[in-house]
């Protein structure tokens, strides 16, 4: 049965988009600009193009995480600004930039052609290819064990004394979120202000991606439990434990969608490689000429 890729999240756009956005014309007067800086723009229209090209997966991720999506703006708002101070020097009429323009220009017409030749049939893959699928990748479908923690944080930088009245602080707020809503607490006094605005809500997180002071103290703790105040290099982290799930096989209802769109990649992938051996096999053992090939290693020595 075909071989399906592990499972990963394209965070950043790829290199043809790239290319092709910073080679992009300035952004006409009747699109909506979402970022300026002096003469330097980013449209509605280039970002909307950008976050289409993610998979849906990490698109939802990067559009419910606005501080990220600012960045993503930003540093779009950066390579623009070097651009034009690049054309500014003259720098696209360099022959050496010229030449991996059209090298870029190229690539990007050929993967786009392979892409467009390379397309997994509708109805794959079918019913039966994904239950096969399932079963032949189920270490990498299991889910490790997961813990639903809240939390109220206090900041501690600065001398002792500032630290001591921020112990004294998170030490105050947990007795208090013993007894209390903690949600309520968390919102009103934690100082996180993302997880504050969820009544400390932080996620399921797994023992890995926990740091290793917060991971020794939820992992003893029993459900409902709040913590004493937990010191990190930041602050004081006073910690509930809302859930947890044992690690275990995710069923395929729940991973259908992803398991369905990494196939669909792989099968693509696969086409494209497929469509470029055809060709080097249609060439025919004569097509490459030797004697100036090692001409060209003798020039480069």
């Amino acid at each position: 049965m075909r071989k399906v890729l592990p499972f990963m999240y394209r965070t950043s756009v790829s290199a043809g988009l790239l290319i092709a956005m910073l080679l992009a014309p300035s952004a006409m007067a009747a699109e909506k600009v979402v970022a300026r800086s002096g003469n330097v723009t980013v449209t509605q229209d280039e970002l909307e193009t950008f976050l289409r090209s993610l998979d849906a997966s990490s698109r939802q991720r990067l559009v419910a995480d606005k501080p990220m999506l600012e960045r993503v703006v930003q540093n779009r708002l950066a390579q623009k600004a070097v651009l034009a101070e690049a054309e500014s020097k003259g720098w696209t009429k360099r022959p050496e930039v010229a030449a991996m323009a059209r090298e870029a220009s190229q690539q990007m017409v050929m993967r786009s052609y392979l892409e467009s030749i390379s397309q997994a049939p509708q109805q794959y893959p079918s019913d039966a290819e994904l239950q096969a699928a399932y079963d032949a990748n189920k270490r990498a479908l299991t889910a490790p064990k997961t813990f639903h923690v809240a939390q109220i944080f206090v900041a501690a930088a600065g001398d002792e004394a500032a630290v001591s009245k921020a112990r004294k602080d998170a030490e105050e707020l947990a007795k208090q979120a013993r007894s209390g809503d903690f949600g309520a607490i968390a919102k009103a006094r934690s100082q996180e202000p993302r997880s504050a605005a969820n009544g400390g809500d932080t996620g399921w997180v797994s023992e890995a991606e926990m740091v290793p002071e917060i991971r020794s103290n939820v992992v003893g703790m029993k459900v409902g439990a709040v913590s004493e105040p937990i010191r990190t290099p930041n602050g004081f982290h006073v910690l509930k434990l809302l859930e947890v799930r044992e690690a275990g096989l995710r069923p395929l209802a729940e991973v259908r969608d992803q398991l369905r769109a990494t196939m669909r990649q792989q099968y693509e992938a696969d086409a494209v490689q497929a469509n470029i051996a055809q060709k080097v096999s249609a060439q025919g053992g004569n097509a490459v000429d030797k004697a100036a090939l090692d001409s060209v290693v003798s020039s480069v020595r």
